[in-house]
């Protein structure tokens, strides 16, 4: 077979098998043959499905190609598409036939070629699972006018059928493509300014892919039409549709610029545009410091009253989560929360040639230095004051002495995993920011606001103002609760999780850390073991926590938005020795801001 040969001999191979076959006294019934075997009635599944996605679904898809590695195939004999499956094509094929000369194509052409009847039964399939497809009502939901007779799909597989057996019609099918690619570019923009879904972004995709195969098939028609293209397209097909990230890379792509862009929006309102507004978010920090020193208070009680392991989970997930909504209810700022969603602000400030980037980085810098220092200035004396308190009340700090000494040396840089918990936790960081923005693109995506103040029902229940309340909360605070509340649970439930699996994992916050320290050295130091070497170690251990947590948020945020908005790399870069030379050339500019 010729698939057998070495890609670079099989264009001499395929030369001698056609010069065989025309110098064999019975050249015209081999040639015949030939016809005979590609005349199947299975090439139109082949025509119309090859490449193409199986299902209208995205999950349904990804579970179908995961899925038929595994599974067997009724191999019926003389189907040429379970043949052509079975042959495990690649990229390389279609690049060879890419590169055949145009004498040989021309000899195989005629054989390779549909009938009149493959095309139009073919055609017909591809448009009536477009019509189907493109009139579901998600997708309508998004057109300008939701008379569906209005839709370039409605009238889409009788135009077909008519152009295939009119060729010199072909103009109408050309009108008629016009309309469908307009109405996909109304939904994609509307996606893009409403909210993207990853399963409406797969169908967006699946849609122009059958417009696409529609044309090679159609153009079969025209006179001096290229039917390479087609094979092609088939080929390529084949060679791909095997593979999952064939489908995930563009969508993946897609669905993360939309979260990106909610999360950016996000953003801005974590940046201080001039010294008021950062000694006011220095204020907010310092009170969201206070609020954590209770909840390294709350750590500790619920670590020592509670043994079983999936429950201490949900008690430090919910301890956690409810310390954070308080301080989102309150306006309060924590460091290690912010540089997921500046990233997004400052790759967005990239974009946009009218924007100072460098000016939106120190910005961004001077807002998280402020707030990181306000976070631990509220934490460290407060939990300090605390276990002052404690002691007083019970004659004994907060920690025992083996609990206060443990809670000083975890935090050594050489002596512990400080430094990998803190990236790790700084993943966690992202991971929180990812839910923020994909519950701002769900509730966009789905007007959920406006859907909650327009409800009759819910007008009736709650009345007209607390409606109205409750859609201004899910508008401008749901996304964040969501975002701290899976925050609340990575921090709290994934470590214990982890250990029930014999993988240590503890969390490096650096406020909960700070906060922890303080109660630590407090208890040290009354027990009169605090030493000045270790203070210094463990504090130590508190700026690398700091600044792995906020730059491992940072880097993956960067990283994803840059990716989502199709930044290119030498632009990246270009930015990144920019930054480098700001730096050194004024290194306080990215911490302080100008009187």
């Amino acid at each position: 077979m010729i698939l057998d040969v070495r890609v670079e001999s099989r264009t001499e191979y395929l030369s001698k098998l056609t010069q065989a076959v025309d110098q064999h006294p019975q050249s015209e019934a081999i040639r015949s043959t030939f016809r005979e075997f590609w005349s199947h009635h299975s090439y139109v599944r082949v025509i119309s499905e090859a490449g193409l996605p199986d299902e209208a679904f995205l999950l349904r898809e990804l579970l179908a190609r995961a899925l038929r590695p595994l599974l067997p195939v009724d191999e019926v004999e003389g189907d040429l598409y379970v043949l052509m499956d079975s042959l495990n094509l690649k990229e390389s094929d279609a690049r060879w036939l890419a590169s055949l000369p145009d004498p040989l194509v021309g000899w195989w052409a005629p054989i390779f070629r549909p009938s009149r009847s493959s095309i139009l039964a073919s055609c017909k399939l591809l448009a009536l699972r477009a019509t189907n497809v493109a009139l579901s009502r998600d997708l309508i939901a998004f057109a300008d006018d939701e008379d569906i007779t209005k839709s370039g799909f409605f009238h889409l597989p009788s135009v077909v059928e008519h152009v295939v057996r009119h060729p010199e019609d072909i103009d109408r099918w050309e009108e008629q493509r016009a309309a469908c690619e307009a109405q996909l570019l109304t939904v994609s923009q509307a996606l893009a300014n409403k909210g993207s879904s990853a399963d409406l972004i797969f169908r967006l995709r699946l849609l122009r892919s059958l417009l696409g195969r529609i044309h090679q098939v159609i153009s079969l028609e025209r006179p001096g039409s290229d039917a390479r293209k087609l094979a092609i397209a088939l080929v390529h097909g084949f060679a791909a549709q095997r593979r999952i990230g064939t489908v995930l890379s563009v969508i993946s792509r897609r669905f993360a610029r939309s979260v990106v862009e909610r999360t950016g929006r996000a953003g801005e309102h974590y940046i201080a545009q001039n010294a008021t507004q950062w000694r006011f978010m220095g204020l907010g920090a310092v009170l969201a410091g206070v609020i954590t020193a209770f909840t390294a208070l709350f750590k500790y009680a619920l670590a020592s009253a509670i043994h079983a392991p999936l429950l201490l989970a949900l008690a430090h997930s919910v301890n956690y989560a409810v310390s954070f909504l308080l301080m989102q209810a309150g306006g309060f700022l924590l460091a290690s929360k912010m540089p997921a969603v500046t990233a997004a602000t400052l790759v967005d400030a990239m974009e946009d040639p009218e924007k100072d980037h460098m000016a939106s980085l120190r910005a961004i810098s001077k807002t998280q230095f402020i707030v990181t220092i306000s976070n631990l200035v509220g934490a460290v004396p407060v939990s300090i004051a605390i276990d002052r308190m404690f002691n007083a009340l019970r004659g004994h700090p907060f920690l025992s002495s083996q609990e206060a000494e443990h809670g000083i040396h975890m935090l050594f840089p050489h002596a512990s995993l400080t430094i990998v918990f803190a990236v790790i936790t700084g993943v966690f960081l992202w991971l929180s920011s990812l839910a923020t923005g994909w519950t701002a693109n769900y509730l966009a995506l789905h007007r959920m606001a406006t859907a909650i103040s327009n409800s009759l029902r819910i007008r009736d229940r709650l009345g007209p103002r607390r409606a109205a309340k409750l859609a201004h909360w899910v508008r401008y605070h749901a996304p964040g609760s969501v975002g701290f509340i899976v925050l609340g649970f990575l921090l709290g439930a994934v470590p214990i999780i982890f250990e029930l699996f014999g993988i240590p994992l503890e969390v490096r916050h650096v406020t909960l850390a700070a906060a922890s320290l303080g109660y630590a050295l407090d208890g040290a130091r009354l027990y009169g073991q605090l030493h000045w070497r270790e203070t210094v170690l463990a504090f130590t251990g508190i700026a690398l926590v700091g600044l792995l947590n906020i730059f491992t948020s940072f880097a993956l945020s960067y990283l994803l938005a840059i990716r989502a908005r199709n930044i290119g790399e030498a632009q990246s870069r270009r930015f990144l020795r920019e930054v480098g030379r700001e730096l050194l050339a004024h290194p306080f500019s990215f911490l302080l801001p100008r009187r």
